[in-house]
């Protein structure tokens, strides 16, 4: 593994990690929650709340990382173009 692939392997990585992380809590949280229910303790409210919060956060942050992959892909466009662009003038040169 190379350097410039460290940071995009700890982002992929961290991603799937929050992914893997969320979907597994919501899915025990309905469970947990259920339980309790049974043992006559309601926790419905508190916990929409903080569902409602994690959603919020969750969708903030998917923002930023669409905006984040747009302009690393515009900046990658615009370098690959750069790149043929200065190839292309030294070809001419040499031919």
């Amino acid at each position: 593994m190379g350097k410039e692939n460290s940071g995009q392997d700890f982002f992929f990585g961290f991603l799937v990690g929050a992914v893997a992380g969320s979907v597994l809590t919501l899915w025990l949280s309905e469970r947990v929650r259920r339980q309790l229910r049974e043992r006559g303790i309601d926790v419905g409210g508190r916990m929409g709340g903080v569902g409602a919060i994690i959603r919020d956060k969750a969708d903030e942050f998917l923002g930023r990382v669409r905006e984040t992959v747009k302009q690393a892909v515009e900046e990658g466009k615009e370098a690959s173009s750069e790149a043929r662009s200065d190839l292309e003038e030294r070809f001419k040169k040499k031919s």
